[in-house]
């Protein structure tokens, strides 16, 4: 039962993700295997590290503690990035100001790719985003390497799917909505945690 709080975080770390694979596609910029992986693996690794943090916290308190406190940061990560969203009207992350690069920004480019430094620069971005709710499910004891697994998992078919879609995700679903939808889900699954559901 505890695979399904990692799923679900994992998921809803990915909304921003996916919310950049669409902008991306909708400006015509395609990703191509290997940038996705970059991208990917900076989500990992930021993933990974937050988590070992919060298991590392985990062990100095109480285990019904620890999980409550988990589950508290998750909720607080959550209403921050929907505060955020709601009166700055952006992510809290870094990913719109890079989506906004001359680079990425240049017309009439017949194609563009995105490049490997670019792709680099996206993936810390990104994966500053999953820092909170990292810490937040360490500490709650949800496993490490399955949230990292699957985050990385998810984060390939978000940019990769996202940049595929394009316009047509961007009019069903997130656009610029992502933070809005991403501080809502997080909020959601720490209520379910601390409640005992998950």
């Amino acid at each position: 039962m505890r695979l399904l709080p990692a799923v679900l975080i994992a998921v809803v770390s990915n909304l921003d993700n996916l919310g950049v694979g669409v902008a991306l596609g909708i400006r015509g910029t395609k990703v191509p295997p290997i940038p996705n992986l970059i991208i990917a693996a900076m989500t990992m690794a930021g993933t990974a590290a937050a988590m070992t943090s919060g298991r590392a916290l985990s062990r100095l308190i109480d285990p019904s503690t620890a999980a409550s406190l988990g589950a508290v940061i998750i909720i607080a990560v959550g209403a921050l990035s929907l505060l955020a969203a709601l009166f700055a009207g952006r992510a809290p992350s870094h990913a719109p100001r890079v989506l906004e690069s001359e680079s990425l920004r240049r017309r009439g480019n017949g194609g563009k790719t995105i490049s490997y430094r670019e792709a680099l620069v996206l993936g810390v971005a990104l994966s500053l985003n999953n820092i909170g709710s990292g810490v937040g499910a360490g500490i709650a004891g949800i496993p490490p390497l399955a949230t990292t697994a699957l985050a990385g998992a998810f984060s390939l078919l978000s940019i990769g799917g996202g940049s595929w879609a394009g316009r047509p995700l961007r009019r069903l679903l997130l656009g610029d909505r992502a933070p809005l939808a991403s501080g809502v889900a997080l909020m959601a699954v720490g209520i379910a945690m601390l409640s005992g559901v998950l």
